[in-house]
């Protein structure tokens, strides 16, 4: 499912997470910003929250790509602080 659709259902409410992993054989690997800023204003809107892996703001100012940040997180904002702290304790 494309990045959009994704971030539609879980601004709809048929979903409560998003999670961009980073895979172990592109530790390096970016996400575009063309495939987050859209969704992350309308999951925004909708009350929930985006952030990086780390909780850190997405950083759209450093061109192409998410330079200064580690994956996506999208939440229905409940969520989020959890999805967090688990994270940090499998150390993501």
């Amino acid at each position: 499912m494309d990045s959009q659709a994704k971030y539609c259902v879980l601004a709809s409410g048929k979903a409560d997470l998003m999670l961009r992993m980073l895979s172990p054989s592109r530790l390096n690997y970016r996400e575009k910003i063309w495939d987050q800023a859209a969704g992350l204003l309308v999951i925004e809107e909708a009350g929930g929250m985006v952030t990086d892996l780390d909780g850190k703001p997405l950083d759209f100012s450093t061109g192409r790509t998410l330079a200064n940040n580690r994956g996506v997180l999208a939440s229905n904002g409940l969520l989020h602080p959890a999805v967090l702290h688990a994270l940090r304790q499998l150390g993501v």
